[in-house]
């Protein structure tokens, strides 16, 4: 059996952890439109035929301006350390922006292969 650790990664409520919830099939994950609800490594778990992957929702990355949100920073910081693959979430509703730019920047330095996913789609104006 393959299995893998998969963080799922992006600036705050990019919807990271209902992309979760949807990936796993349950809730396991708290959704709020309130920035910033995650706050630890949420771990879901998908089994497929001869495949386990583990989805790690993580909190929004963004640039701390308090202690609060350099731990937040580190916790995602730490998945990506352990991270087989990286789902990097981006809100279609929004254009590309600075927030965007710093969470791909460090997933540049990441060892782990990055499938970046675009969220929101339904509610993105065309």
């Amino acid at each position: 059996m393959k299995s893998g650790f998969v963080p799922v990664v992006g600036r705050p409520n990019v919807g990271k952890s209902t992309l979760v919830n949807a990936l796993v099939g349950t809730k396991v994950a708290i959704t709020s439109s309130r920035p910033q609800t995650t706050r630890t490594n949420i771990r879901g778990v998908f089994n497929g035929e001869g495949l386990q992957v583990v989805f790690v929702d993580t909190p929004g990355v963004h640039r701390p301006r308090t202690a609060l949100g350099e731990r937040l920073n580190s916790v995602v910081t730490a998945s990506l350390a352990d991270a087989d693959a990286v789902v990097f979430v981006v809100d279609a509703t929004g254009k590309i922006g600075p927030g965007d730019r710093l969470v791909a920047d460090r997933l540049a330095r990441s060892a782990a292969s990055v499938v970046c996913v675009v969220n929101k789609t339904d509610l993105a104006s065309s």
